[in-house]
């Protein structure tokens, strides 16, 4: 939803052996998405408050978040995989883009305009230039400028991903439903490989091309593309019933383990995607299918699936948060214990999360999404 905002369809009763009915509400997805909203908040918050708390407590904080960056990853499959899951062959293309765009440019609209007022109140020159790379969400095509991917809202930088893969999602499923199993199965482990092993290739591209291998593995779009198409291929075999693989507490522990313990043991360069695209990918697949048997699954309260659900708005604004609450607090010469200035982040950030999901992304995604004719009411007679 990128830290992305995807409608999932409503869960059912478990269904026939064999193929799955795409209008199943996949909830567990749904509140999966808020844990990896919040290792990304935790992230943030390690690295970029001031303001709060002492070295030691800010050292280990930062330890225990180190891989913060790879729950982009888990957005990126968890993308393909649910839009794959509610496509209906034959949709027009046309409305599928429409459909996006309603669902995320709104609210990155008024999110880069909070960053504009963010910027003028610290005191910050505002560059034209960078704006326009932020408005038409194409600051992750450029390399080696972190000034470019993160300007203005910087997180929005990940919807620059996302904006691609929707160009070539109506393509892609097109492509990927033809495929029999074994060929579902193929595009699901070649992915991985080519997750795990792009790192090694680093130092060859900076060579040739120039290109840091931040930009590389991290920030270049068709390269994240690959995560997306995981998540198609994955959508389809589930679908199919065909998907095999570990249950959803062990999906879940491998994911915590690389997370939290195997990111600190291998190269940086395989910190933000490669350590945890095998977890995630079984973890999506997993919990997808819990919620097709009707399974337990803790990700299914429903306190948690809204958290889910406002993840995205959360997602976009609670970088500016952090930054503003510890400006505040340097300008005014305050300092605040960690967890209460933790506490009040988080509080500001999920209270402006719901006004914009409320009040921004689900009318512009009902308004903005419809096709014309379903916007027009209809006359009784």
């Amino acid at each position: 939803m990128s830290l992305i905002s995807e409608a999932v369809p409503r869960t059912g009763s478990a269904p026939r052996p064999g193929a799955v009915s795409s209008r199943i509400r996949l909830e567990s997805l749904t509140g999966l998405r808020w844990f990896a909203a919040l290792l990304v908040f935790c992230y943030h918050f390690s690295y970029e408050q001031y303001g709060a708390g002492t070295a030691e407590q800010l050292r280990r904080l930062k330890d225990a978040t180190f891989a913060g960056p790879s729950a982009v990853s888990f957005f990126f499959i968890l993308s393909g995989f649910v839009l794959a899951w509610s496509a209906r062959p034959g949709s027009a293309a046309a409305g599928f883009w429409r459909r996006r765009f309603a669902r995320i440019y709104p609210s990155h609209l008024v999110t880069f305009a909070i960053a504009v007022l963010m910027l003028v109140w610290m005191g910050k020159r505002l560059d034209p230039d960078l704006a326009l790379s932020n408005l038409s969400l194409t600051q992750s095509w450029v390399p080696n400028d972190e000034d470019r991917w993160f300007a203005y809202n910087g997180v929005s930088w990940s919807l620059s991903c996302e904006v691609f893969f929707y160009a070539c999602f109506p393509l892609l499923v097109s492509a990927i439903r033809r495929l029999p199993l074994a060929g579902l199965w193929a595009v699901v482990g070649l992915g991985n490989v080519f997750v795990l092993l792009l790192p090694f290739a680093t130092d060859v591209v900076r060579r040739t091309a120039g290109w840091e291998s931040k930009f590389t593995l991290y920030m270049l779009p068709p390269v994240r593309l690959a995560e997306f198409i995981i998540g198609i291929a994955l959508a389809l075999l589930v679908r199919k019933g065909a998907w095999r693989g570990p249950g959803l507490v062990a999906s879940v522990a491998l994911s915590v383990g690389a997370v939290f313990a195997l990111a600190h043991l291998v190269p940086e360069e395989f910190h933000w995607v490669a350590v945890t695209v095998v977890p995630f990918t079984l973890t999506v697949a997993a919990a997808a299918r819990a919620d097709v048997r009707g399974e337990e699954s803790p990700f299914r309260n429903r306190f948690v699936v809204y958290l889910g659900e406002i993840s995205f708005a959360f997602y976009l604004l609670h970088e500016m948060v952090i930054f503003t609450t510890s400006h505040f607090l340097r300008q005014h010469h305050v300092t605040v214990p960690l967890a209460l200035h933790a506490a009040l982040v988080m509080a500001i950030s999920l209270g402006g999360a719901v006004l914009l999901h409320e009040c921004v992304e689900k009318p512009c995604a009902t308004w903005l999404g419809a096709s014309r004719a379903e916007r027009i009411p209809r006359s009784g007679r």
